[in-house]
């Protein structure tokens, strides 16, 4: 019989089925949404305890809202067959995925991990055990990493009602879950909590790292006695150790051994996950830690030297600059008072009549000096009348172009200019003046040449210093992580001791420091070790009487149709 309507849901094709619903896609044209419907069999609708057990589905996951938990939209019961309206997911069971894709990689374990965990914090938070967490009710989005889970049909409330429930159902023989991700306690139908449900976790995230199930028995009691008693293969694939001891934890056979919540689990696994990615991030070939103590400690101290010696170069340069300008200045002083009379005279003389010689002469004897690259005398018109270039005089005088650098209460105006040779120069021009009129002008030009080669020979004595201080420090730093490194080896060696099973292993070195505060607390964790290590009750055997899984009874009276 092909259903076409259920209640106000119009079917538009079946699109899954499970052992005990079957699944349909729908539309709701009253909200004109796309949805998904599960239907309780035929078979299985005059049976109370499973029409009770499918509505349960619906009390348990719909009032849980969480991202990784299919939403629950609608529930009710037509014609004796009740339904349940939900969230339809675009994706594929994690079983298929699994099939197909064999192994996963760490990190998309890792990210489907923390998923579950957080919703199963979520739901044991609001007292829902799932009680059948396993591959084909995680459905896996298309992106490959968001899940959500399904399928809440046998889940427990933790409420009275629901504890008298699961201790009936249990009492006629019953043990509900998937026998393959079921935890030890659910298969010797014990009382359970939400670390069932982490067991479960546990038994699918082994299953994606291994590429086969944890438990591999062909009957269910074969797969009880391997759930209660045995311990699956060793994770031997490439997998990082932090996830091995999750998984490993997850999977022991007390529950008081594995994390104590969804939250702790979930913690767990984004730390792991944290740690996962950095590791992938960096060079998987890393430097040993002193010689990268050695590096981080010569990079901040080169940074310090950098700044440090720039600000000493900088202070310095402007120091040798102003005792330059101040030379230049008493220069060009004594120049502008030794001109001055025969400027003056000059001035108040014809233009025929004015003698510049004497001038030209004191001139070219001033400007002998190797520093001295050029000297002009101006009159007051702005005319040279007397140069160390000869081939200057009579031409108009032009103001220095360039950086000015000072111009001090005497007037005097410094300017910092480079000639055409390429060649800086600092530019001394200064007023001549008598009786307090100006009659001329002096413009001196001082090379830098001997400035910028102390600047230059300062700079190479402190880069030499700087390389030097810089090597010590390298050298010093290597030196110090060793040391620093010989209690952390010796720690190790003891850690790995401890991990073979030596758990006699103290750490005898005195020390009256940090790492003698960690010697003293390894070995007080050695010594707590050691004695709960100490022969312990065995475990219980196995009771298979005690644990009885009992297939749907084949003679359950069928219902009648639905509307098609």
């Amino acid at each position: 019989m092909v259903v076409k309507v259920v209640g106000r849901y119009q079917i538009q094709a079946r699109i899954g089925q499970g052992a005990m619903a079957n699944v349909y896609r729908a539309y709701d044209p009253s909200i004109n949404r796309v949805l998904a419907i599960k239907v309780l069999k035929r078979e299985y609708c005059r049976n109370p305890e499973f029409t009770m057990r499918f509505l349960r589905e619906a009390r348990a996951a719909g009032a849980l809202s969480h991202p990784n938990i299919v939403t629950i939209y609608d529930v009710g019961e037509i014609e004796g067959f009740p339904y349940i309206a939900m969230e339809l997911l675009d994706g594929e069971p994690l079983d298929k995925v699994a099939q197909r894709q064999g192994q996963f990689a760490s990190t998309d374990i890792l990210t489907v991990g923390c998923q579950l965990a957080d919703a199963l914090r979520y739901a044991h938070g609001q007292g829902v055990v799932h009680r059948d967490i396993k591959p084909s009710n995680i459905m896996l989005g298309k992106d490959g990493r968001s899940v959500k889970i399904l399928d809440f049909g046998i889940a427990r409330l933790a409420d009275a009602e629901g504890a008298a429930e699961q201790l009936s159902m249990t009492q006629v023989g019953q043990v509900l879950g998937t026998p393959r991700y079921m935890s030890p306690e659910q298969a010797l139908g014990r009382p359970l909590d939400g670390r069932s449900d982490l067991f479960s976790v546990g038994a699918l995230l082994y299953e994606l790292i291994m590429g086969k199930p944890a438990f591999t028995g062909a009957s269910a009691a074969t797969l009880a006695l391997q759930i209660t008693q045995l311990d699956p293969p060793p994770i031997d694939v490439d997998c990082p150790r932090g996830l091995k001891f999750i998984v490993n934890k997850l999977l022991a056979k007390r529950s008081e051994q594995r994390f104590v919540s969804g939250a702790a689990l979930h913690m767990a696994l984004q730390r792991e996950r944290a740690a996962l990615e950095a590791a992938q991030g960096a060079d998987r070939r890393r430097l040993a830690f002193p010689i990268r103590a050695a590096l981080v400690v010569s990079a901040v101290t080169a940074l310090a030297l950098l700044i440090g010696i720039g600000a000493v170069l900088d202070t310095q340069y402007r120091a040798m600059e102003r005792v330059a300008v101040t030379s230049g200045s008493s220069i060009v002083s004594f120049v502008a008072a030794n001109a001055a009379l025969p400027a003056a005279e000059n001035a108040m003389l014809p233009a025929d009549q004015r003698d510049w010689l004497p001038v030209q002469a004191f001139i070219s004897t001033a400007s002998a000096d190797p520093n001295v690259s050029q000297m002009i005398v101006a009159d007051h018109d702005g005319v040279i009348r007397a140069a160390s270039d000869p081939r200057l005089v009579g031409a108009h005088y032009m103001e220095p172009q360039g950086r000015r650098v000072t111009r001090d209460a005497s007037g005097i105006a410094v300017t910092s200019v480079r000639a055409a040779d390429g060649t800086r120069s600092f530019r001394f021009a200064h007023n001549i003046e008598y009786a307090g009129q100006r009659v001329g002008l002096v413009d001196i030009s001082v090379r830098k040449t001997e400035l910028q080669a102390a600047a230059m020979l300062t700079r190479l004595s402190l880069i030499g210093l700087g390389l030097m201080i810089l090597a010590l420090v390298a050298v010093l730093s290597v030196l110090a992580a060793r040391y620093v490194m010989q209690p952390v080896r010796a720690l190790r060696t003891g850690l790995q001791d401890a991990a073979d099973g030596n758990l006699d292993f103290r750490m005898s070195q005195r020390r009256s420091d940090e790492f003698g505060d960690l010697f003293d607390g390894f070995n007080a964790l050695m010594d707590t070790v050691a004695a709960r290590a100490a022969p312990a009750a065995a475990a219980p055997a196995l009771n298979l009487d005690a644990t009885m899984i009992a297939p749907p009874s084949n003679d359950i009276a069928p219902a009648k149709g639905v509307a098609a």
